[in-house]
C-alpha cells in the first residue's frame, strides 16, 4: 500500500474518530445537566448553578487531545507526500530506453541534454560532470547554491527522464549520470 493511501486513511479514520467522541461528550454532557441550553443559561447566570452537578466524563480530554494529534500527523504527512516528489532509486540506468542506446554521435548526448535543460538543471548535470559523473546530493546543494528542496525536485526530474540514476548513501543520495551521457560529460567538463 502506498504511504499517501496510507496517511489519507489515518487522516480520514481519526477525522470520524474525533467527530465521534466530541459527540459522545456532549451526549454526557447534556445528559447529565439536562440539556445544552440550561447548561448555557447557567453558565450566563440566569439559573442556580445545582443543576450543573457532573463534571465531563473522564478520558474525553485525553481521547480529544490524542486524536488531534493523530490528525495533525496525518496532514502533515500528506502534506509532505503531496509536496516532494519520490525519487526513484535503483542500480544505474544502462539507457534511455531499456534496451535502446542513443545514436547522436560522440558528444552529442551531452550537447542535446544540455540545449534542452533548464538553468538549474544544468546546474546540477555540470557539477555531477565536474566530479566524474557521480556525487553526493548534500554536496550538490552546498555546490551549486541551491536549496535542498529545490534539488531533490530538479535531481527527481532528473531521475524520472533517466538522466541520473539515485542510490541511497547514508542519510542522502548518491547521484550518478546514466551511462549513456556519462561519458561526454566527463570529457566536456575536462575541457578540449
Amino acid at each position: 500500500m502506498k504511504r499517501i493511501t496510507v496517511f489519507t486513511l489515518v487522516v480520514g479514520a481519526d477525522l470520524v474518530a474525533l467527530a465521534a467522541v466530541i459527540a459522545w461528550y456532549l451526549a454526557a454532557y447534556q445528559h447529565s445537566s439536562g440539556s445544552l441550553g440550561g447548561v448555557m443559561g447557567q453558565m450566563m447566570g440566569a439559573g442556580s448553578t445545582s443543576g450543573l452537578t457532573s463534571a465531563m466524563p473522564e478520558g474525553v480530554w485525553l481521547a480529544i487531545v490524542a486524536l488531534v494529534a493523530l490528525a495533525v500527523a496525518g496532514f502533515v504527512g500528506l502534506g509532505y507526500f503531496l509536496t516532494y516528489p519520490e525519487i526513484r532509486s535503483g542500480p544505474a540506468l544502462q539507457s534511455v530506453a531499456p534496451g535502446v542506446e542513443p545514436k547522436a554521435g560522440p558528444g552529442m548526448s551531452w550537447a542535446i541534454l544540455m540545449r534542452t535543460s533548464k538553468p538549474e538543471e544544468k546546474k546540477v548535470l555540470e557539477m555531477l560532470a565536474a566530479h566524474q559523473g557521480s556525487y553526493l546530493q548534500k554536496f550538490v546543494v552546498k555546490e551549486a547554491g541551491l536549496s535542498r528542496l529545490k534539488t531533490h525536485r530538479i535531481v527527481s526530474r532528473l531521475a524520472e527522464r533517466r538522466v541520473v540514476s539515485v542510490e541511497k548513501s547514508g542519510n542522502t543520495n548518491q547521484v550518478s549520470l546514466a551511462p549513456w551521457v556519462k561519458d561526454d560529460a566527463v570529457k566536456s567538463a575536462a575541457g578540449p
